[in-house]
């Protein structure tokens, strides 16, 4: 046979009758929405079980319609937001399938698209299988492949392909050639197209032996122990490539295993290698040869076959045992192995729940649900081998959807997450709590690794650079890298959480590559903490909140900076002008200290806004008569008696006005009693009620300008406007047996972060780390090294 010179083109080979009746972008609402009904869950599970097959009968459900109630059960049962009209695609459905996977299942392909909460629904599984082989089979990745140009090229033409430009097994493709070569010289038609519908049916098969269908419309056989279904009559080369995850596990030198235990032999694993030493060939050579040789009783003599298994290793004794096996005229020897075939894949399937495998011979094939296997040993000298058959294919990509958060702030480290994301330096005097809010009356440092993942402004780049300072400032916290199962979950969180859309296995092979450096560790500082779980929808809402906090802590501040002055003047007998009293914030958060603070200069010193005049306490009325003596002797006979009677009636005046002034002492002590009552502090002095109320009816007027006729009006709206301080009352517990809740999955310990409790003292964190079973790691709080830029180069990961 000629070898023909041209290459192999890549060309799809897909059959009529196995095209679907729509693409993957073909927008299919009429036909959807046709078949979306209360039954449906019954119609669909009806049409998997009568799904059309390759016993070529004509019955069953074609897998367009299967498809079609697919995606109608996707709509009605799993997807529960609103549907836009351009959702009713078989692309769009996938891509909701793979953002939000809710099986145990891995597509190999993935769409990334907005994420939407799908509901677990009883199908689920079903109809995310039936939606991706849908799409595999529209897709490009379906129809061709180098084994079947190779194949096809010579059923058509009879002329070989080069050989050498072949990327598979070389054997595997002679083995094929002279198969249609035998086809042929029987007059059996050869269909070019039939490798592909192989394939397409042992994709149908899986699924139904996966989940449990009935395989009535598929041709099966079984014959000398062995199952002949869609999956055995595929091409070797096209059984890995498949819409999902597959996994294979087969008996381990099965042929050599079983001679071991009939013949007490131990040589399974040295055969093929002693073949391989002894004719010059491959591995794959000698476990064809060896087969061909045990399987040729009729073919070749004892004496040949004999020495043939002296090469193996076999002494002579076990070769005239091996004999006795490969030339009995009762039993063929292929016969004998495929009995002790059958109860080794039997005990494999029945000791790992592998029920749902489909059996391939020695081995069984089943879709990954990322449960290993735990027994791979059914016998002492019998193993199992594991090996994925296919990979996943990873692709970058990154957009923004329109999707509208939550809050305004939402984390970029989930919480259940049991590691340090926050560290704080030692805080400085705590000026006070409102509202969810502590703040301190000077800023402190922390290093934070969370970021907001609530930006619409973000691209590509900056995610990923955001991700590498985060996963830097963790190993700067926790002491250690990262785990990667931790930066996998990490990563879903964002894209679960948050509007950007990236494919997480893409992101998370180049995240685990990520070099830790301490120049991306940002130490901050600010002057507050929260003690609540605090969520806002807006940005500018967590500010007002914020600065609300800080107003309160500030006016109970200057209240109480208020009393602690008034306290030290009444105290010292001090009632001169009042004009150290430092106010912190806007004035009109404060106007009442303010008011009282000119209400108290006023009484007490007859002032509002001037310096306070200085006054004696105890004026001698003598010694100012004394004076003016002095000086009208000075003037004028006839002006002295004037001067000095013009001088008397000012010192008089002055006298009766200190008078006053003292007289108002009483009036200024009831202001302090109801800046004491406002701030929660107590005194001994005691209150006049009439006097305070009075107080109140002309503090309202002044501070709201109101026009009230009445004092009980004025002092009701005092009290309701200024409420007294009730931060240290304590509340009562009458019943103290049924307070305590002894459910320890109740207990705080399991409600709070890490972080929250290392904020709560050296003794609570203890506690903490007690109750979960956590040993306590020393960290010391320094300031991160700063290292010169060096040129990052991007790595790829080409096992991918």
């Amino acid at each position: 046979m000629t070898t023909a010179i041209t290459h192999a083109v890549s060309k799809r080979y897909i059959p009529k009758w196995i095209e679907l009746d729509f693409s993957n972008n073909s927008n299919l609402k009429t036909d959807i929405q046709n078949r979306i009904s209360d039954n449906i869950q019954t119609t669909f599970i009806n049409a998997l079980n009568n799904m059309e097959g390759d016993n070529k009968s004509g019955n069953g459900c074609p897998f367009s319609e299967v498809t079609l109630l697919a995606m109608a059960y996707f709509y009605s049962e799993i997807f529960k937001d609103k549907i836009q009209d351009n959702y009713y695609k078989l692309e769009v459905v996938k891509g909701f399938l793979d953002t939000n996977n809710l099986t145990r299942y891995t597509a190999i392909h993935e769409i990334d698209v907005k994420y939407y909460k799908l509901n677990d629904a009883s199908l689920f599984k079903h109809c995310w299988l039936i939606i991706q082989t849908a799409w595999f089979i529209n897709s490009e990745y379906f129809g061709h492949h180098q084994h079947i140009d190779y194949v096809n090229h010579y059923i058509k033409t009879g002329d070989k392909l080069p050989i050498q430009h072949y990327n598979y097994d070389q054997i595997y493709l002679n083995k094929k050639y002279d198969e249609i070569d035998q086809k042929r010289d029987k007059g059996i038609p050869v269909n070019g197209y039939n490798l592909v519908s192989q394939w397409y049916y042992s994709i149908l098969f899986l699924i139904c032996r996966e989940l449990n269908l009935s395989a009535k419309n598929f041709n099966l056989t079984n014959k000398d122990n062995r199952e002949f279904n869609p999956l055995t009559k595929t091409s070797r080369q096209l059984r890995s490539l498949m819409p999902f995850k597959i996994i294979e596990c087969d008996i381990q030198s099965a042929f050599p295993t079983f001679i071991d235990l009939e013949i007490g032999s131990d040589l399974k694993n040295e055969i093929y290698n002693n073949l391989v030493k002894a004719k010059k060939i491959s591995r794959s050579e000698a476990k064809i040869l060896f087969n061909t040789i045990c399987n040729s009783g009729k073919y070749k003599s004892k004496e040949e076959t004999k020495q043939f298994f002296i090469e193996c290793g076999y002494n002579t004794n076990q070769c005239q045992s091996l004999i006795h096996l490969t030339h009995n005229p009762k039993i063929k020897f292929y016969s004998f192995m495929t009995n002790h075939e059958i109860k080794a894949i039997q005990k494999f399937i029945n000791d790992n729940n592998l029920q749902r495998a489909t059996r391939l011979h020695d081995a069984i094939i089943f879709i990954d649900d990322r449960i290993k296997p735990s027994i791979l040993n059914p016998y002492s000298n019998c193993s199992f081998g594991y090996k994925e058959l296919n990979r996943i294919v990873c692709k970058e990509s990154f957009s923004l959807s329109n999707r509208r958060l939550p809050y305004a702030y939402i984390g970029s480290i989930p919480k259940e997450l049991n590691i340090i994301t926050l560290q704080e330096s030692a805080k400085p005097e705590l000026k006070g709590i409102a509202n969810g809010f502590m703040f301190y009356k000077n800023k402190y440092k922390y290093v934070s690794a969370t970021f907001n993942i609530n930006d619409y402004q973000i691209d590509y780049n900056d995610l990923k650079n955001r991700i590498k300072t985060m996963l830097s400032t963790l190993c700067f916290l926790n002491k250690k890298k990262v785990k990667k199962e931790q930066i996998y979950l990490i990563l879903q969180h964002i894209r679960v959480n948050s509007q950007y859309v990236f494919n997480v296995r893409a992101l998370y092979f180049i995240a685990i590559k990520f070099q830790h450096q301490e120049s991306l560790i940002i130490e901050k500082e600010r002057n507050y903490n929260t003690i609540q779980h605090l969520v806002f929808k807006k940005n500018i809402d967590f500010l007002k909140a914020r600065n609300e906090a800080e107003k309160v802590v500030n006016n109970k501040n200057n209240y109480y900076d208020l009393f602690c002055l008034l306290e030290d003047r009444i105290t010292n007998n001090d009632f001169g002008y009042v004009d150290n009293a430092i106010v912190t914030g806007h004035r009109k958060n404060n106007l009442l200290i303010h008011a009282v603070i000119r209400k108290f200069n006023f009484l007490c010193t007859g002032q509002i806004r001037k310096e306070r005049k200085l006054i004696k306490n105890e004026p001698l009325y003598i010694s100012p008569i004394k004076r003016l003596l002095f000086k009208a002797l000075s003037l004028k006979p006839q002006q002295q008696s004037a001067f000095i009677q013009k001088g008397c009636i000012s010192y008089e005046r002055e006298l009766k006005r200190f008078s006053r002034l003292v007289n108002n002492r009483v009036i200024a002590i009831q202001l302090f009693l109801i800046i004491c009552a406002i701030t929660g502090q107590k005194s001994d002095l005691l209150a006049n009620l009439e006097i305070q109320n009075q107080l109140k009816f002309e503090l309202v007027q002044e501070i709201f300008k109101y026009n009230l006729n009445c004092i009980e009006a004025g002092v009701i709206c005092f009290d309701y406007e200024f409420k007294p301080n009730s931060d240290n009352a304590i509340p009562v517990i009458s019943d103290l047996e049924n307070i305590f809740d002894s459910d320890l999955s109740n207990s705080i310990f399991n409600h709070i972060s890490i972080e929250d409790a290392y904020c709560r003292g050296d003794m609570f964190f203890s506690e903490y780390l007690k109750f979960h079973n956590t040993e306590e790691t020393k960290i010391d709080f320094s300031k991160p090294k700063t290292t010169q830029p060096f040129l990052q180069l991007p790595e790829f990961d080409f096992d991918l």
